[in-house]
């Protein structure tokens, strides 16, 4: 009779099968329970990246100006000079890049040439610096920032200076960027707390012929405008349209000035942007269309209360 019992609690230290599915449907639970916690953990980092990202920019905008007396112009897009007669070509960001630590990559920028003038090997010289990673310019909520559609490879980036409230083309009001010009502190009247300096925009597909957020270019899909609200349904106005539906809609086939994109972020909710004081503010996607647009003029002379 002992040795019997002896056995059959040997027989019961074991799980049943269906033991086991309960265990097992246990976990699967709180891994399920957990997973959007981490998730949403990740996306707080992340999120507070590309807020940290937004802020040294600004940083760097207000040494520019501390050194130049003015900010740097949003582009230099086909300015004849003596230098280049067919029109100087320079995307916005090779001025920034002496004030986020990439003075090394500014002095192998050739001034003289354009930006799209390669030196083919497989060292970043002459305007190929363009390949050289600027990690303060993507938002790792964002997707990668090399476009792969350019043979030489291109960086793309997800912050864009402010171009006001209309078009390439037609700014309507003044704004703190414009075609070789950039404000001075005293242009904006309108106060620097109240007056956007950049913003963010998306990047799409690599592989996407499609200029949006391709910061090594002086073309106008580098700039954003506040026609629409931010992450706006309405179309961006480009040359090549590559549309991702609501993520990145747009309209093609509009040339020159009247091409025109808004700020879209992958944040719940809204965008980041940069004021020209240096703060860097979350602003909602629900924003007034009249308030986001009187913060894009430097000296409209609008009242803007909280946003």
């Amino acid at each position: 009779m002992f040795v019997a019992r002896k056995h059959d609690r040997h027989l019961r230290s074991a799980f049943t099968l269906i033991e086991l599915l309960v265990v097992i449907a246990i976990i699967a639970i709180l891994i399920a329970l957990l997973l959007p916690a981490v998730q949403q953990a990740r996306e707080a980092a992340r999120r507070s990246t590309c807020k940290n990202n937004m802020k040294q920019l600004g940083l760097a905008l207000h040494n520019y100006h501390d050194t130049h007396r003015l900010f740097p112009p949003g582009m230099i897009y086909r300015v004849v000079t003596s230098s280049t007669p067919s029109g100087k070509r320079t995307p916005f960001c090779v001025h920034l890049l002496p004030f986020i630590d990439k003075a090394n990559v500014y002095n192998l920028y050739d001034h003289n040439r354009n930006w799209h003038d390669t030196v083919h090997d497989s060292i970043p010289t002459g305007n190929g610096v363009r390949l050289v990673p600027l990690p303060v310019w993507q938002c790792p909520t964002d997707r990668d920032a090399i476009w792969s559609a350019n043979p030489d490879g291109s960086i793309r980036g997800n912050y864009g200076v402010n171009w006001g409230q209309g078009t390439f083309g037609t700014q309507i009001k003044p704004a703190p960027f414009n075609n070789a010009f950039g404000a001075r502190f005293r242009d904006i009247t309108d106060g620097s707390s109240n007056t956007l300096a950049m913003m963010e925009m998306l990047k799409p597909e690599t592989s996407a012929n499609d200029y949006r957020a391709w910061i090594w270019n002086d073309e106008p899909e580098t700039v954003v405008m506040t026609r629409v609200g931010p992450n706006s349904s309405a179309p961006d106005l480009v040359v090549n349209c590559v549309s991702e539906g609501d993520r990145l809609p747009c309209t093609g086939s509009i040339t020159g000035s009247g091409r025109s994109n808004a700020s879209r972020s992958l944040h719940v909710g809204g965008v980041h942007v940069l004021m020209c004081d240096g703060a860097v503010r979350f602003v909602s996607e629900n924003i007034d269309l009249t308030t986001w647009q009187a913060l894009s003029s430097m000296s409209g002379g609008e009242v803007i209360g909280d946003f």
